[in-house]
């Protein structure tokens, strides 16, 4: 009898194996969301900096702004104010990302010079 016994313990377990559970589709899941959010180095790098917080909320703004269709990125203008400012505080480790910024807004403002001669 002990055979038998046996044979009917492993039947439920071969059953369970069988049967894809929830578990098992939610960790595909998370394994696919986890590659399609994998984060990109500069913001890996700007996280890293003692600015995480306000870049997050800056990030999570644009990210709002292009999950809803929208363009106009600009309306996080409101959120970058206290991220650069961190920055500004930051500025040793910084600098790269500021001196870039710094760069373009000055080609900007030169771009808009020629505009009015």
């Amino acid at each position: 009898m002990e055979p038998e016994k046996k044979d009917a313990e492993k039947k439920p377990e071969a059953e369970e194996a069988e049967q894809p559970g929830p578990s098992a589709s939610i960790g595909e899941q998370a394994g696919e969301e986890e590659e399609e959010e994998e984060e990109c180095g500069w913001c890996k790098w700007m996280k890293a900096g003692g600015c995480k917080e306000p870049f997050q909320v800056w990030l999570d703004c644009v990210d709002g702004v292009k999950a809803a269709g929208r363009q106009d990125v600009e309306s996080c203008a409101a959120v970058m104010g206290p991220l650069w400012e961190c920055m500004e505080k930051h500025r040793e480790y910084y600098a790269p990302q500021l001196s870039s910024l710094a760069d373009k807004k000055a080609a900007a403002a030169g771009d808009a010079e020629e505009g009015l001669a």
